[in-house]
């Protein structure tokens, strides 16, 4: 990813999206927590996200976000919706998980402490979209649901999205107990290739599942980047599994140039 640091501010882009004519983007991470309903700071989470969007040239009273409620539904951004999540969760857009829009200036904004955030662009619509892919979400098929989405929504061509997969919790350290693996073992013939065993645990890998869904859903490889760091040995991010309840939210923000 590309790194842009503006004192404290540090924001990383996905290098083939960094000069992306009508899309802004951005992940933003420590010293700031995104989250006015958990960890460090969260008093100041609401003036940090304003600070964010004054730095990105987008409306903080349009920001809109979904509730993350660890699963995989998506939904497209109706004209109502524009600004739900703004002050925090109480008010996101409820039960979903991703959202996905063509209205321009309307920041879709979506929080993770190792959660992977998953981005999608359509450069043909144009349109954005992105999902919140916990562990439970990837199970089932988050990913593919923000695709299909697209697809729903706007007639996207899946050959033609971009799609980034933000800074989370990375196959290295992100380890689960037998009952995850079982799970997926219901749901995907590879499973040993995305929950192999280590020792008596297993391990997640989170970056591979999500993009084998997004390439099943159409995508074409070249077209997924992975940011590739992970949040559980990177201290630039925040990540519940190093921090516990101290850990704040990292962002991604997304939207159509207004």
């Amino acid at each position: 990813m590309v790194y842009e640091s503006d004192g404290p501010l540090t924001l990383l882009r996905f290098e083939r999206w960094a000069d992306a004519e009508g899309l802004v983007h951005a992940v933003a991470s420590r010293p700031f927590n995104y989250a006015p309903h958990r960890g460090t700071d969260r008093e100041r989470a609401r003036d940090a996200r304003r600070g964010l969007c004054e730095k990105l040239g987008l409306s903080f009273e349009r920001i809109t976000a979904p509730a993350q409620v660890m699963g995989a539904e998506v939904l497209p951004v109706l004209p109502d919706d524009v600004g739900r999540g703004r002050d925090g969760r109480a008010s996101a857009i409820p039960f979903v998980d991703g959202l996905v829009c063509e209205i321009p200036g309307v920041p879709l904004l979506l929080l993770s402490a190792d959660c992977p955030l998953i981005a999608v662009h359509d450069p043909d619509r144009p349109a954005v979209g992105a999902v919140h892919a916990s562990w439970q979400g990837t199970l089932a098929g988050g990913a593919g649901n923000l695709v299909a989405r697209m697809v729903r929504a706007f007639g996207s061509d899946p050959a033609r999205l971009l799609a980034g997969i933000a800074p989370s919790a990375g196959p290295c350290c992100y380890e689960v107990g037998p009952e995850v693996r079982r799970i997926a073992e219901t749901r995907w013939a590879e499973a040993d290739r995305f929950v192999p065993e280590r020792g008596d645990r297993y391990v997640f890998d989170l970056w591979s599942a999500n993009r084998a869904q997004l390439i099943d859903a159409g995508l074409q490889s070249d077209n997924i980047e992975c940011a590739s760091q992970c949040t559980i040995c990177d201290e630039h991010f925040w990540s519940h599994r190093r921090q516990g309840a101290d850990a704040g939210r990292t962002a991604l923000i997304i939207a159509l140039r207004p």
